[in-house]
């Protein structure tokens, strides 16, 4: 709805309009500017699973719409971030989302594999399963700059064009044929975009330094994070490590704007 022409055309169209469209893209880069079309985001809401109640509005996962040349752009932008990322071994070991050669797969084996040779070592293990509510969509702005600046060591053009990314951002909802009102989206980060995935894991990235200080083991894939520590019979203790370690993780995503959904939190799994 908010592109000019169907993309069907762009396409057809692509071998003549490929040296404006460039001049677009490395305008923006350069200039460390996000122009303001470009920010704009039709919501469609969708039911998360067929068999949900279609009146329960909790039921509903907003995706956002974004204009095609702003999708153009933020790949751009993804690919080389992540190459930077890569290049430096930003990204946390044990997060399985949004990146290669990581998939839901991967983070299955590596925490099967841990806690069966805990088992063989005759250890019983305690597995923790945390789940964030509408994480995509209480990221703080502030608090992803600074992370973007003093984790991942974005500065110059390339951290004031994220600044303007996030910047002065509005959406509507569109159901049905019907539009809403514009709003301005004060926090986080577009559901459905590029960008947006990449930069929620960026977000949580201080998450893994404090589990590590609890000597717990972890893996983590987008929003959703498995915790589990393993002892012998009559070492208890190692299990109040764990317990310590969910308080101040909940402390610390209270404090960046995050919510464990208890609903979906489980309590304990033992492995013998």
């Amino acid at each position: 709805m908010l592109d000019p022409i169907p993309s069907r055309l762009l396409k057809d169209l692509l071998p003549d309009l490929i040296d404006p469209l460039l001049n677009i893209i490395n305008s923006s880069l350069s200039l460390g500017y996000v122009p303001k079309t470009f920010k704009l985001a039709a919501i469609k809401p969708l039911i998360k699973k067929p068999q949900l109640d279609p009146n329960e509005l909790t039921n509903y996962r907003p995706i956002s719409n974004l204009p095609f040349l702003w999708k153009i752009l933020e790949k751009v932008v993804s690919s080389q971030l992540s190459s930077f990322l890569q290049k430096y071994d930003i990204c946390e070991d044990f997060q399985s989302g949004f990146r290669p050669y990581h998939s839901t797969e991967t983070a299955l084996i590596r925490v099967t594999n841990d806690l069966l040779l805990s088992s063989d070592r005759g250890c019983i293990s305690l597995l923790v399963l945390l789940d964030l509510s509408a994480a995509f969509d209480t990221v703080d702005h502030n608090i992803l700059l600074n992370r973007l600046e003093n984790y991942v060591g974005i500065s110059g053009s390339a951290l004031a064009w994220f600044k303007s990314y996030l910047s002065d951002r509005h959406q509507f909802v569109a159901l049905n044929e019907e539009v809403s009102y514009r709003s301005q989206v004060q926090y986080g980060v577009p559901q459905g975009s590029v960008l947006g995935p990449l930069l929620f894991t960026l977000y949580m990235l201080p998450l893994g330094d404090i589990i590590r200080k609890y000597g717990v083991s972890f893996h983590c894939y987008a929003d959703d994070t498995q915790l589990y520590i393993s002892s012998r019979h009559g070492e208890a203790y190692q299990f109040e490590k764990l317990m310590d370690c969910v308080v101040e993780l909940k402390n610390w995503m209270t404090s960046n704007f995050l919510l464990l959904n208890s609903e979906k939190n489980r309590g304990v799994n033992y492995w013998a």
